[in-house]
C-alpha cells in the first residue's frame, strides 16, 4: 500500500537528462523495497541510467556525452537530475554522483584518451567511481604496480575503471586502471541505510597501472574546488531524497486525516520551511561551485557551510516526520522507515566539524562578510 506514490512528473519541456532520470527514478522506487538487503545490486536501474545516456552524459560531447554539470550553464540541470535520482533510492544516487565525479576530476586533470576511456566503460553499461578511503598504509604505487587496500567502494564488483587515489614516491596521485581483477569483501558492510550501494573493502595489490592511466599530477585530488567544492553534488542527492520523504509525510497525514490538526500542520509547516532552506543551499551551490569567475576559496566555504545548514535541516525534517506519524515510520514496509535509514546513513560525509571550521576561517577574515559570494 505505501508504494503507491511515484516521482513527480517531469514537466514537459525540461531537458532530456531529467526526463531520462525521472524514468530511472521511478524504475528504481518501485525496486527499492527489494534492494533493500545486503549486497543487493541495483543492475536493471543501472542498465536504465546507461540505456537513456545518463552514463555519457557528464562527459564532454567529443566524448560522445553533452557536459552535463561540467559546465555553468548546465550545473543547475544536473542538480535537478541528481535530485530526481536521490529521490528513488538514495543508493542509486550514491552510486550515480561517484560517476559523475569520475568523470569531473577525469575532465579537469585528465586526457582525451582517459575520458574515453570513460566513455566505453559507459558504452558498456559499466558505472565509474572515485575511491579515496583507506585506512592504515592504504593504496601504494611502487614501479607502476598498486599494493594495498581501499575502503567504503561503493559500487565494487560493477565498476571496472574507478578513479583511485594512491601514494607514490613525488605524493598522492589519481589513478584509473582496470581493477577486474580486484580482490573485493562486502563481509563489513552491514549499515543502518544505503545497502544497496555495494560499498565494500577492496585489495588492489599486484595490479598494474600503465603511464597513461595516471591522472594529472600528485596533489591534484585534494586541490581546491573541486574537492570540498564538488560535495554539492552528493546535497543534491540527498535533496531528492528529502522530497520523498516530505511527499510521503503529507500523503499520509492526509490519508490519516490529521491534516486539520492545529499541531500537526505547524510540525508540517516547520519541515516544509526546513526543505526550502536545504533547497536553496543546495541551488545557490550547484550555481556558484561550477562558475570558473570564482575564487576558489569562495566556493569551499559556501559548500561546507551548505553541508553544515544542510545536515541541520534534514535532520530537523526526520525529527518531525517521525513526531507527525509516530511509531509507523519505523516499521518496514511503510518507505519512510527505509528513506529514512538510508538518508542517516548519507549524511554521515566525512569530517563535518573540519568543513565547517574551514568555512568559519574564510569566514573570519577582514572582508564583507558575504565576500564574492553576496547575492547572485
Amino acid at each position: 500500500m505505501f508504494n503507491k506514490v511515484q516521482p513527480c512528473p517531469v514537466p514537459i519541456g525540461y531537458p532530456a537528462p531529467l526526463r531520462a532520470a525521472g524514468d530511472v527514478a521511478a524504475l528504481a522506487f518501485s525496486l527499492a523495497e527489494a534492494r533493500d538487503v545486503d549486497g543487493a545490486t541495483p543492475d536493471a536501474e543501472i542498465a536504465m541510467l546507461a540505456d537513456k545516456g545518463l552514463l555519457l552524459a557528464p562527459l564532454p560531447p567529443s566524448s560522445g556525452g553533452n557536459s552535463l554539470g561540467t559546465v555553468a550553464q548546465t550545473a543547475p540541470i544536473l542538480r535537478d537530475v541528481l535530485r530526481t535520482i536521490g529521490g528513488g533510492p538514495l543508493s542509486l544516487g550514491r552510486l550515480y554522483e561517484g560517476h559523475v565525479n569520475a568523470a569531473r576530476l577525469v575532465l579537469r586533470y585528465g586526457t582525451g584518451q582517459q575520458l574515453n576511456l570513460l566513455a566505453q566503460e559507459a558504452a558498456k553499461g559499466r558505472l565509474s567511481a572515485v575511491w579515496n578511503a583507506q585506512t592504515g598504509a592504504g593504496l601504494q604505487l611502487d614501479n607502476g604496480v598498486l599494493q594495498g587496500t581501499k575502503i567504503y567502494t561503493s559500487g565494487s564488483g560493477i565498476v571496472r575503471r574507478p578513479v583511485l587515489t594512491a601514494m607514490r614516491h613525488d605524493g598522492l596521485v589519481m589513478v584509473m586502471p582496470d581493477v577486474g581483477a580486484a580482490c573485493g569483501d562486502m563481509d563489513d558492510w552491514r549499515p543502518l541505510g544505503m545497502r544497496a550501494s555495494l560499498t565494500g573493502k577492496m585489495d588492489f595489490s599486484g595490479i598494474p597501472v600503465a603511464d597513461s592511466e595516471v591522472i594529472g599530477a600528485p596533489g591534484d585530488y585534494y586541490r581546491a574546488p573541486l574537492f570540498a567544492g564538488g560535495a554539492w553534488r552528493v546535497l543534491a542527492v540527498q535533496q531528492g531524497a528529502l522530497e520523498r520523504l516530505m511527499m510521503l509525510y503529507r500523503r499520509q497525514l492526509v490519508d490519516r486525516g490529521r491534516c486539520d490538526d492545529a499541531v500537526q500542520r505547524a510540525r508540517f509547516g516547520e519541515a516544509a520551511a526546513r526543505l526550502e532552506t536545504a533547497r536553496l543551499w543546495t541551488a545557490r551551490t550547484a550555481l556558484l561551485a561550477e562558475d570558473a569567475n570564482i575564487q576558489a576559496a569562495d566556493i569551499d566555504a559556501l559548500v561546507n557551510f551548505a553541508r553544515t545548514e544542510f545536515e541541520v535541516a534534514a535532520l530537523a525534517i526526520i525529527e518531525r516526520i517521525e513526531r507527525g506519524l509516530g511509531l509507523s515510520v519505523m516499521l518496514r514496509p511503510n518507505p519512510i522507515e527505509r528513506i529514512i535509514r538510508d538518508l542517516r546513513t548519507y549524511l554521515r560525509q566525512p569530517f563535518p566539524d573540519a568543513a565547517l571550521a574551514t568555512a568559519a576561517g574564510w569566514a573570519l577574515q577582514d572582508r564583507p562578510i558575504h565576500g564574492a559570494i553576496g547575492e547572485y
